[in-house]
């Protein structure tokens, strides 16, 4: 049976502020000088991507630059060898991948972008990613250890301190953390994500975690930190398939929903409030009767 117990982020339990908050969502080619304005940082991306258009008059084409600026699909699904192109409202899935999480995410991240209404995906696995000789349950390890890896690497306290691998047939934690309350909480998203843990994790109240290469914290579009948000959802076992609805607002993430429990409604709020890129969360879930 799965452990019950809240996931208690560190430092930031107090942050939450209930109450639903109603907001318009404006596309981001709703005038031309805006997206200009909002895509002028990062417009050597095209050097990376390859041309693109930025015409608003031509929806299907805007989605697809919105896909090759945000910041998921440059950090995590594009070097991972996925490709997505937009056809009227389908967003198909192509590439050869390494894991199967890495179209999850880029199906939640299609869904969250305005106009796309489904997704199909033609993605395969490398054999190498999954070898016939490989039992059930050493997938299952396996597949434990990349969604906790996951969970880590885009939490705010935890992304450059922990590290996750394979002994003994359990996921192995290995780094160093600032405190008994990060160490708490990264065992706590392990085992919720996973199965055994063995810790080695050791504290360090002096370390100081360097910064991800660009030196500031990186800046989520929207509809890369909604997506993101439901993908670390879906990682963790007991709130996987809840009924969760996520929005985002220039970093200021809503929820909205029902959940079974007080200890499931913590348990997606702390999973929430952790994720990389958010400045603040809403939450208006309630407990179904």
């Amino acid at each position: 049976m799965p452990k019950t117990s809240l996931l208690l982020h560190p430092s930031l339990e107090s942050t939450t502020s209930i109450g639903e908050t109603t907001t318009t969502r404006h596309s981001l080619f709703d005038t031309k000088d805006e997206f200009i304005k909002r895509i002028a940082p990062v417009g050597v991306a095209a050097f990376y991507f390859g041309s693109f258009s930025l015409s608003p008059q031509d929806a299907p084409l805007s989605r697809q630059a919105l896909f090759k600026l945000s910041f998921l699909y440059r950090h995590f699904l594009q070097p991972g060898g996925l490709r997505i192109v937009v056809n009227r409202h389908t967003a198909v899935l192509s590439g050869t991948l390494t894991s199967h999480a890495l179209a999850t995410m880029a199906g939640i991240l299609a869904l969250q972008i305005e106009g796309i209404e489904q997704v199909h995906d033609e993605t395969k696995i490398t054999p190498d990613a999954a070898p016939q000789s490989v039992s059930q349950g050493q997938r299952e390890i396996e597949a434990a250890r990349e969604s906790v890896q996951f969970l880590f690497a885009t939490d705010q306290t935890l992304r450059s301190g922990v590290h996750v691998t394979l002994a003994e047939g359990k996921l192995a934690l290995l780094g160093e953390v600032s405190s008994v309350a990060q160490k708490n909480w990264a065992e706590q998203v392990a085992e919720a994500a996973g199965s055994g843990i063995l810790s080695s994790l050791k504290i360090t109240e002096t370390t100081s975690f360097p910064a991800p290469q660009g030196a500031e914290a990186p800046m989520l579009d929207d509809e890369s930190l909604e997506a993101l948000v439901l993908f670390r959802l879906r990682l963790v076992r007991e709130t996987e398939h809840l009924p969760v609805r996520v929005k985002a607002n220039r970093g200021v993430v809503t929820l909205q929903g029902k959940v079974r429990t007080e200890a499931l409604r913590q348990r997606v709020e702390n999973l929430t409030r952790s994720t990389l890129g958010l400045r603040e969360l809403r939450s208006s879930l309630s407990i179904a009767a």
